[in-house]
């Protein structure tokens, strides 16, 4: 006995497929989108670290040098300000080597 498909079930058959496939076609294109949304956020984030990066580095070379220690020791310590006078001592020790009565008889004889 041989049994044929009718139109009817051809076309059942071939609806099933087709939403099977519309399903899953939705499905990922939902993902791709979202993979898309998700790429150009990284894409943001990684511009955003390369900059900081180069502000870093920028920052990373003037360390240590002469303007960055007066600069640093103007805005964040109040050590010395704009048109002050700076005195580099080579040899702080000395300074310590006094006792509390020398020292003020020295700062005096300077001040006059």
């Amino acid at each position: 006995m041989h049994r044929t498909m009718t139109l009817k079930g051809f076309i059942l058959i071939l609806f099933l497929i087709l939403a099977v496939f519309l399903f899953f076609h939705l499905l990922m294109k939902g993902d791709l989108t979202r993979k898309a949304e998700q790429e150009e956020s990284l894409r943001e984030a990684l511009a955003q670290l390369q900059e900081e990066e180069k502000d870093l580095k920028a920052q990373l070379s003037i360390v240590g040098t002469e303007d960055y220690i007066v600069s640093s020791a103007m805005e964040n310590y109040a050590y010395v300000k704009k048109d002050d006078i700076r005195f580099e001592f080579s040899n702080p020790e000395a300074l310590y080597t006094y006792s509390e009565e020398e020292l003020r008889i020295l700062v005096d004889e300077m001040a006059d």
